[in-house]
């Protein structure tokens, strides 16, 4: 009779590794689950707001002046205007108009090495208008 007790509190314990195992593959399913929605979330608010066709404003290039201020030129229909972005606000800063300038920025060469073009333009720019560069 003694082997049958044996046998009865084998079968009473529960089966730690297996519940374990479980437990885990539960715990990736849900992780799993959760990562799928979000993509879908954020790949259907992209495709709701437009996926770049006939936008009216593009961004050219960024200079950041410190971590948390930049410089952007942006393209707003066709214009090309400078912008200062704070933490706290916008400000407009010049419209570039001159023919050569916009040559430039609109040439393929300058998609490479757009924070350099854009720092001589924005340099060039602003002394243009006879204001002083700060260094």
């Amino acid at each position: 009779m003694g082997g049958l007790t044996e046998t009865s509190q084998v079968m009473s314990q529960p089966d730690l590794w297996g519940t374990g195992l479980k437990t885990l593959a539960m715990l990736c399913i849900v992780v799993a689950v959760l990562i799928l929605v979000l993509f879908l979330i954020k790949r259907f608010s992209y495709l709701k707001h437009g996926s770049g066709h006939g936008q009216f404003i593009k961004i050219l290039s960024f200079h950041h002046v410190t971590p948390k201020e930049r410089i952007a030129l942006i393209d707003v229909v066709g214009e090309k205007i400078v912008i200062g972005i704070t933490p706290e606000n916008i400000t407009f800063l010049t419209k570039i108009e001159k023919s050569e300038a916009l040559e430039r920025i609109e040439s393929p060469e300058a998609t490479g090495a757009a924070g350099g073009l854009f720092a001589k333009l924005l340099t060039s720019s602003l002394r243009g208008k006879g204001r002083p560069i700060a260094r």
